[in-house]
């Protein structure tokens, strides 16, 4: 075991970072205080854990050994509780930890049958118990509880069942669909949303529907599609709107070995498109704090794109050889990887400028996860995926490694589940000059629609760095995406009152009127308003030609330019 390279400084006030590691002989937890088993909490060594898992909330930490589950508290290892249960595959934790839903093979111990449970925590009593032969990770857990455990669904023949969180098995209502493979409910509490899916069947396509319990018998909206065999559905935070990354296994285009993938978009108030990306999509994730998504998707060197709520693209991270993106918790930082098969290059980038802050590598990688503090990223070699190398690396976002532990035959490491906002708003830091030497450079990317000219690369334009840091430039190929109405506008009408010509400016200062002055309409008040938003739009439309990167936010701004006009128009023909 190495020793940690880098010890962390935290606030008194924020909790310590955790995780948990499975291998073939142990299993235990590690803190933050220079990493390493922390002698105080529960360890295995015996080889009997077959599955660690983390309750949502983090306070609690199941260890699954062949005979039975020990559920201990992850804070001081107490032991919570323990359920006798031989061969239990696949467990996981209601919302609320009041129940734990376990899966096992079917087999002579439990006559073939009822090998779904769902166990009271405290009780360790049974609520609900029901056959299912097939379970594999994807399609796990197959009993949802939304997220205040008031409403729980499973997933049937045909149909989604749905009960009282607290009463499973009690039916309460279900939606009937013909062929439906997956539903999932959206975050958060009350009115309950639910999304589903419907892949094609022959000449009848896949669909997406969003439902508002408990009005199950009709859909809010809705969506179909052709060359969907298989889909994620994924829902942003606010609960509000799904997007749909469809898989099929064959391309019958012929251009794709590994079959075709689409993204759609659908909203619950019924607005929906297709994003029309050409090429297959590596990985798709919502931000965790904005209404925007992002999208790696093409060919490798593959393009990764922020979009907004209207699939129009907001800041283009160039062409490289990436496939993963993870987002830091609070959202204000990005790691873009390339894993599997790719090198294990990752980029870091700093999402409140847009500025990339360093490249660094992980080879062989196959899970990857944030720590809570938004600061420390951990890489681990997994098996059976990888047989050799196997352990983890902690990072910061900086390209500092803090720790690294080899663990023959490792099989799980998961980070304790925190609240983000329990962690300092730190400021970013940038690596020293040396370090950003050291890291490559993305290669030079050109827009399709330029790739037949020469054009000049966003780099050469003039940067403004904040006071006392020096930033790095924008990488080739890095690109902020401004849709604005080129067309000339129209010169302002000026409202009643004001005086239209045009005056040139002396040195004497202007004379008082002894007149007062004339209260503007509230028409008059509302041009006002949108003349000081153009003022706006022209400020940041400075800012952005003057090489200085904005927020995708301000560029929403910018490219609603034609809409101000528009309103503006309007409302000086109404005086």
């Amino acid at each position: 075991m190495s020793t940690p390279s880098e010890t962390t400084t935290t606030t008194t006030s924020a909790p310590k970072l955790q995780l948990v590691v499975r291998s073939k002989t142990t299993a235990y937890q590690e803190t933050s205080n220079g990493y390493g088993k922390n002698l105080t909490l529960p360890s295995f060594t015996n080889g009997d854990c077959r599955h660690v898992e983390y309750s949502k909330d983090g306070t609690l930490i199941a260890y699954v050994n062949i005979n039975e589950i020990i559920i201990c508290s992850s804070i001081d290892g107490s032991v919570h509780s323990k359920i006798e249960r031989p061969n239990v595959g696949m467990i996981s934790f209601s919302p609320q930890n009041s129940f734990l839903l376990t899966w096992e093979r079917m087999s002579e111990y439990n006559n073939n049958e009822n090998n779904l449970i769902v166990w009271d925590i405290k009780t360790k009593q049974i609520l609900y118990k029901s056959s299912q032969k097939y379970c594999n990770q994807e399609n796990w857990p197959l009993i949802k509880w939304t997220d205040d455990e008031v409403l729980a669904g499973k997933l049937n023949q045909n149909e989604v069942h749905f009960f009282n969180g607290r009463s499973i098995g009690v039916l309460a209502k279900k939606i009937k669909l013909a062929d439906i493979s997956s539903f999932d409910f959206a975050p958060g509490n009350a009115p309950y949303k639910v999304a589903t899916f419907v892949p094609e069947k022959g000449s009848t396509p896949g669909s997406a529907r969003i439902y508002v319990y408990p009005t199950v018998n009709e859909h809010v909206s809705h969506l179909t599609f052709f060359k969907a065999s298989e889909a994620k559905v994924l829902w942003n935070k606010k609960g509000n709107a799904i997007l749909v990354h469809t898989f099929t296994d064959t391309d019958k285009s012929g251009k794709s070995y590994y079959g075709e993938t689409g993204l759609w978009f659908l909203s619950q108030d019924g607005s929906s498109f297709n994003l029309n990306i050409k090429g297959p999509i590596h990985d798709v994730q919502w931000s965790p704090t904005l209404d925007q998504f992002m999208v790696c998707y093409g060919n490798m060197p593959s393009q990764t794109t922020l979009f907004n709520l209207k699939g129009e693209p907001l800041v283009d991270f160039g062409l490289n050889p990436r496939n993963t993106i993870r987002f830091s918790p609070n959202g204000k930082l990005l790691c873009l990887g390339g894993f599997g098969n790719l090198q294990g290059d990752m980029d870091f980038w700093d999402l409140t400028r847009y500025r990339k802050i360093c490249s660094t590598q992980s080879h062989c990688a196959v899970f990857t996860e944030w720590a809570a503090d938004s600061i420390h990223f951990m890489t681990a070699v997994l098996s059976p995926r990888i047989r050799v190398d196997n352990g983890i690396k902690i990072q910061r976002y900086d390209n500092t490694v803090v720790y690294k532990e080899d663990i023959p035959e490792l099989y799980q490491a998961l980070w304790r589940p925190l609240n983000p906002l329990s962690f300092p708003n730190d400021k970013i830091i940038y690596p020293s000059v040396q370090q950003k030497e050291a890291s490559p450079q993305p290669t030079k990317y050109t827009p399709p629609s330029l790739r037949n000219q020469q054009v000049a690369s966003s780099a050469a334009s003039p940067i403004r760095s904040p006071p006392g840091m020096e930033l790095p430039p924008p990488p080739p190929g890095f690109k902020v995406y401004l849709t604005v109405n080129n067309k000339s506008a129209p010169k302002p009408k000026q409202p009643k009152g004001s005086n239209n010509t045009t005056t040139t400016t002396t040195t004497s200062p202007k004379p008082q009127s002894d007149e007062p002055k004339r209260e503007l309409t509230p028409v008059e008040k509302k041009i006002r308003s949108v003349e000081r938003k153009l003022k706006e739009v022209e400020i940041l439309k400075d800012k952005l030609n003057s090489g200085e990167f904005i927020p995708p936010t301000a560029i929403e701004k910018i490219n609603n330019e034609s809409k101000f006009l528009e309103e503006l128009r309007q409302l000086q023909q109404q005086l």
